[in-house]
């Protein structure tokens, strides 16, 4: 490939559009074509008519758009994180019809190449709301952002809750991965909370303690798998830092979980550079020119 081809290719990596997994340069840019089309004719539909409806379901307004120094800010701890600063997808302010307690989302549909983000109105002038940070919220998001063309559902959400400057969210962030996670944490606790009920004031003879088993097994489970996920990335990370390369979770961030397994097993800088070389997708091709050279 040649080198003007990789450095527009980094430079898109950069701005926070990452190949998929097998994804040859063609795809690649008809996706990145398509997306930056979307959000331009988005753009100027917005400016023209002052707001949008979306998916048939979210109207945005432009008066409630988030001006680009907010969205820079995020862009300040992703680009700490993980060398990539994405300015592409509009977020909005937004305090009607939202749940008690919600903080922020990013919306996207998987068949059409537009996203954008939404975040309490109470942030439009504060840094803090409740147990969120605005540019942790943000940075977030932008990470699901840039990772969702690899679909990596086991790492997903330990990269984006790295952006959190709390050690107890980034524990625990990569705990619930799939949305039967917080069901099958929460539901056993409801029925705990029954037998415990039950004894009390109907059923003095029935033995409480398998409904507590019942309701911890699931939460050691969660807690195995993170402290698993965890091992596998950090025992990478360390490698690559012993390999010598510079920014080990950029490059990471960049791999998905089978890749991270194996770049943990690597024994030396030779298996390393064997590994690297067999590696000649286009996602691998802009990690070695942005990260990987000498």
């Amino acid at each position: 490939m040649e080198r003007a081809e990789l450095e527009r290719y980094a430079a898109l990596d950069a701005s926070g559009f990452l190949p998929g997994v097998g994804e040859e340069p063609v795809d690649f840019e008809s996706r990145i074509a398509a997306i930056r089309a979307a959000h331009e004719e988005f753009g100027e539909e917005l400016a023209e008519k002052g707001e949008v409806v979306v998916f048939d379901e979210f109207r945005l307004r432009e008066s409630e758009r988030i001006p680009a120094d907010i969205i820079a800010e995020a862009g300040e701890v992703t680009g700490g994180l993980y060398d990539f600063r994405t300015a592409h997808v509009p977020g909005f302010f937004i305090s009607r019809d939202v749940g008690l307690l919600w903080g922020g989302c990013m919306i996207s549909d998987t068949e059409l190449p537009f996203s954008f983000f939404l975040i309490r109105g109470a942030f439009r002038n504060r840094q803090r709301w409740f147990l969120y940070n605005r540019r942790e919220l943000l940075a977030h998001e932008l990470c699901h952002s840039m990772r969702q063309p690899l679909r990596d559902v086991p790492l997903e959400e330990f990269f984006a809750y790295r952006t959190s400057p709390s050690p107890f969210r980034r524990y625990l962030g990569n705990c619930f991965i799939r949305d039967y996670d917080a069901l099958l944490f929460v539901i056993p606790v409801f029925i705990l909370l029954g037998s415990v009920l039950l004894q009390s004031f109907w059923l003095p003879a029935l033995p409480v303690w398998p409904f507590w088993i019942v309701a911890l097994a699931y939460p050691a489970y969660l807690l195995f798998r993170n402290a698993r996920a965890r091992h596998w990335v950090f025992r990478a990370a360390k490698k690559l830092r012993a390999f010598g390369v510079g920014k080990p979770m950029a490059v990471l961030f960049r791999s998905t979980t089978p890749e991270i397994r194996e770049l943990g097993t690597l024994r030396s800088r030779e298996d390393f550079d064997a590994y690297v070389e067999e590696k000649k997708e286009l996602r691998w091709e802009i990690v070695k020119y942005r990260f990987l050279r000498s």
